[in-house]
């Protein structure tokens, strides 16, 4: 989850060779989907945002530090996030300072993702599987990965427009991911894997396209259905990851206008996205695929 967004290969619209992802959904003909993320526990997320996804029927995926909660007045309670949980929200860990993670000693690191999945459950939160870096810090560094899978199933790492459910839609140095094992043949860290699921950051386009709301909602539309070339016949091939933070009006660097972020919910809705939290993503140990459990 972060403010700023690093460089990612353009290879999915390149791909001429791109093999096709089968995510059987039975009974189901939807091939439109996303998954909606929440950093940093901001107050907004509470009041203003949830309610727009209560709306729609929406669920979403929110990444909290321990300790920004109960922080100040404008970050979420343990109150607030024991709503959102029991409403059916996706409650996941941030870590205990949202601190960058490299160039932490192993005990710093090891405290700030572990720990923080104890200070989770210590306030009521027993099934936290997946963990944020914070500004997407770590998605080229094996030690991070590593203490990362110590503690959680999956992890919240870096930055694409999609993340594919193979990790096979990108091509990087002229080579292509067949599956997502976390090493390849030769003990290096892929490029993405259940450590490493790239998001795709809505704050970039808030910032460099100055909250201009019609501007920015041409982007979002363009951005969650450019999975179409890959999704067909309700088969998920590829998934936007949206990231947001404040949902508020102070156009501040993390966050995104109201009524922007309403307009972009009714979208989704008015043209039949699944929206789908991070909880409902699974690996299968066997074909060492990302699919979706439902």
């Amino acid at each position: 989850m972060a403010y700023s967004q690093l460089s990612y290969p353009s290879g999915q619209g390149q791909q001429k060779q791109h093999s096709r992802i089968i995510n059987s959904i039975s009974n189901k003909t939807n091939d439109k989907a996303v998954m909606i993320t929440f950093g940093d526990a901001w107050k907004s997320q509470f009041t203003t945002a949830k309610p727009i996804l209560d709306k729609y029927g929406f669920k979403a995926s929110f990444y909290i530090p321990c300790n920004f909660a109960g922080k100040n007045n404008l970050h979420m309670n343990w109150q607030d996030i024991s709503a959102l949980q029991r409403d059916g929200m996706d409650i996941e860990s941030k870590g205990m300072d949202d601190k960058i993670l490299t160039n932490m000693s192993s005990t710093r690191l090891n405290f700030e993702i572990g720990q923080s999945k104890q200070c989770l459950a210590s306030h009521g939160i027993n099934n936290a599987t997946v963990f944020a870096t914070p500004h997407g810090k770590g998605s080229n560094n094996a030690t991070i990965v590593n203490a990362i899978s110590k503690y959680y199933d999956f992890a919240i790492n870096g930055f694409s427009n999609l993340m594919f459910l193979h990790c096979n839609g990108w091509k990087q140095y002229f080579t292509v991911q067949n599956d997502c094992r976390t090493f390849d043949d030769n003990g290096k860290l892929t490029y993405a894997n259940r450590y490493v699921i790239r998001e795709w950051s809505h704050n970039v386009h808030d910032v460099g396209n100055l909250y201009n709301d019609s501007r920015i909602f041409q982007i979002f539309v363009k951005e969650v259905n450019s999975q179409t070339i890959y999704n067909k016949n309700g088969e998920i091939d590829a998934i936007p990851i949206l990231a947001y933070h404040s949902i508020d009006n102070r156009k501040t660097r993390g966050s995104t206008n109201i009524n922007e972020f309403a307009e972009e919910m009714k979208y989704l809705h008015s043209n039949g996205f699944r929206v789908i939290p991070i909880s409902d993503l699974g690996y299968d140990q066997n074909t060492k695929y990302l699919y979706l459990k439902k």
